[in-house]
């Protein structure tokens, strides 16, 4: 298989059809005999180009005499994939990379063969006269800089500024553009701590604990992981789940206690409904809900192969409150649709697809959400509000504007003292969640 052209086609299908990055490279991978070599430059070429997308544009606007947007789509992929490689990646030589664009070209659209050269060649020699570096002195406004440097629109590095300051802002945005951690979290359902981290050191993996939540391991090494995790006896046995530190944390920050009866509002694909059944010890009842009955089937599959017993799943739109809900809940779990600024690593598609539109659809689905949750909420009871972006309209404000409706909630301040939690991959390398744990008088 030509892994240049599989990812060609990767790319044509997340650009042009709405494909999502994760689960498009994952169907790639598990159906196709891909060598672990390949995988890892696949992998590599499609999410460096969806990655940096913009900046490889900002290239291809300086060589060539067509703008962009009137390249055929095949040739602009082309192009960005091996610019990519020419920019990015070491290993192969610049005068292979530019052939076997045009070899691709030559299949797809042969009337482009001599534009893509031509644009490659003309790449090729600014580079050996001015070098690769991008220099941000050039430029009057360094967010704008930032903005093409690191493809991300303009408005998102705006967000970034505003929620975690200057510095820490400035210091984390090259990082949206580097790949996560693999994080997995241990199932105390199935085995320990200790178990398992020699049961994956014995498979030649590095693993290290993590510092936000207990029962999370970054795998430093993944070596037989890197494309057949699933297909592993700990994996099919139950022993872990992939999961981010920072989806752990908002867990750890509910608490939920054996014997509570605990709603997950949005709990599609289940991995936080899993947790809490692991920390609940099966004990109690976990209800898990989700407007898709198709997601649904992921968490039955997630709670079998887990051993989670007491989850029972209802296929409900969360936005329309049921009379039987009425504060019938100990602790409840709003992990919120959003925006996903805070997982663009995981998926850099999001930068190029989230509306102003979408955003405001997000704010109004929130604050129906968070509406019916303080209705389900015992007295006394404790809900954990949660997302996966760092747009304030979808976090704090969400809070303040629920706190001015409902003076019987109080915020419950983490264990710095914050009333509200927002992590980062400065903070242990997990993802940018923020959450808010409220308190129902």
């Amino acid at each position: 298989m030509n892994i240049r052209q599989q990812a060609l086609e990767t790319l044509l299908r997340i650009n042009y059809e709405g494909a999502y990055s994760n689960l498009e490279t994952k169907k790639v991978l598990s159906t196709n005999d891909i060598k672990a070599e390949d995988g890892r430059l696949y992998l590599n070429i499609v999410y460096g180009c969806l990655q940096n997308r913009s900046y490889l544009d900002y290239i291809i606007k300086q060589q060539s005499s067509k703008p962009i947007k009137e390249l055929h789509k095949e040739v602009s992929e082309i192009l960005r994939i091996a610019i990519y490689q020419i920019y990015f990646l070491d290993k192969i030589p610049d005068y292979a990379i530019v052939n076997e664009a045009v070899n691709l070209t030559v299949e797809v659209q042969p009337q482009a063969k001599g534009f893509v050269n031509g644009v490659l060649r003309n790449i090729m020699r600014k580079i050996e006269k001015n070098g690769k570096d991008f220099k941000f002195e050039n430029w009057d406004n360094e967010k704008e800089a930032q903005s093409i440097r690191y493809s991300l629109p303009l408005w998102i590095i705006y967000k970034y500024y505003e929620t975690y300051g200057d510095q820490a802002a400035e210091e984390m945005i090259p990082l949206l553009n580097e790949k996560p951690p693999f994080t997995i979290r241990c199932n105390t359902l199935k085995t320990t701590m200790e178990e398992l981290m020699e049961e994956l050191q014995a498979l030649g993996v590095e693993p290290v604990q993590g510092s936000l939540s207990p029962n999370a391991i970054h795998i430093t090494n993944l070596g037989v992981f890197e494309n057949s995790i699933e297909e592993t006896p700990l994996y099919r046995n139950g022993h872990f789940a992939i999961q981010d530190q920072a989806a752990l944390v908002t867990v750890d920050r509910l608490d939920p206690k054996p014997g509570d009866r605990v709603l997950d509002m949005c709990a599609a694909p289940g991995g936080k409904t899993t947790y809490i059944s692991q920390l609940m010890e099966n004990k109690g009842e976990i209800v898990g809900r989700d407007v898709s009955s198709n997601r649904l089937k992921l968490i039955a599959e997630a709670t079998q192969r887990l051993g989670c017993t007491n989850i029972v799943l209802e296929a409900q739109d969360g936005c329309e409150f049921q009379k039987d809900d009425q504060e019938a809940f100990d602790k409840i779990l709003l992990d919120a649709p959003c925006s996903g600024l805070g997982v663009i690593r995981r998926k850099p598609e999001i930068r190029y697809h989230i509306t102003k539109k979408d955003r405001k659809e997000l704010v109004k689905i929130q604050a129906d959400l968070l509406e019916n949750a303080v209705g389900c909420l015992k007295h006394e009871g404790q809900l954990l509000y949660s997302t996966c972006t760092v747009n304030r309209d979808e976090n704090e404000n969400q809070i303040k504007n629920i706190l001015i409706r409902h003076p019987e909630l109080k915020v419950v301040p983490d264990k710095k003292g914050n009333d509200f939690t927002q992590t980062s991959p400065l903070t242990d390398l997990s993802d940018g969640f923020f959450m808010c744990l409220l308190k129902k008088d």
